[in-house]
Parts: C-alpha cells; sequence; structure tokens
C-alpha cells in the first residue's frame, strides 16, 4: 500500500503544481474547456492515468472538467497522486485554455 504524504510534503508538491490546490484528503484542479474538446482531454488523461495505473475521479460540466486524485487504498494523498497531476498538467498544456475559477 502507498504512504500517505504529510502536510509539509503536500504543500511542496503544490507549490510546483500551478492551478492545484487540496480539498481535505484530495488534489483538486478545475480546467476550462472548450465542450468540443472535452472528451478529448479527458481520454488524453485517461490514456496518462492507464500508464500509471491510477485514476482521476473526473467530473466534466459545460466549459470545465475537475480532476480529483487521492488514493483510495491509503485513504489520502500519495506520491503517485503528485505524480498524476504533474502528467495532467502536462496533458492539459496542449489542450486546455487554463485553469476555471
Amino acid at each position: 500500500m502507498a504512504t500517505l504524504l504529510e502536510d509539509a510534503a503536500i504543500e511542496t508538491a503544490l507549490a510546483s503544481l500551478p492551478g492545484w490546490r487540496r480539498e481535505e484528503n484530495r488534489l483538486v484542479k478545475d480546467v476550462e474547456v472548450s465542450d468540443d474538446s472535452a472528451e478529448a482531454l479527458q481520454d488524453a488523461v485517461g490514456k496518462v492515468a492507464d500508464e500509471l495505473d491510477h485514476h482521476p475521479l473526473v467530473d466534466r460540466s459545460p466549459g470545465s472538467l475537475r480532476f480529483r486524485l487521492w488514493s483510495h487504498s491509503a485513504g489520502g494523498i500519495t506520491q503517485k497522486d503528485v505524480e498524476l497531476a504533474a502528467r495532467i498538467d502536462q496533458v492539459i498544456s496542449g489542450s486546455a485554455q487554463g485553469p476555471a475559477r
């Protein structure tokens, strides 16, 4: 089982993940994306998630996607979540218009 990150490690990770924030025991990012490209972005993130064998919860609403990451088996944020957030950012940088709200 993955090890939960301590608060200081999470804050350090968030400093290098623009637009990501902590909500309780999850990393969260809102991304503005046109409705016609939302599915393609979600599919691209899905491929990255498959590579890491770690999947985000994705909420889709008109004009935006919300990514939520946490390690279910550990009950919170682990290094795997930080790695996936960074990979999602790489995908977004080529596909999205920028962070929402």
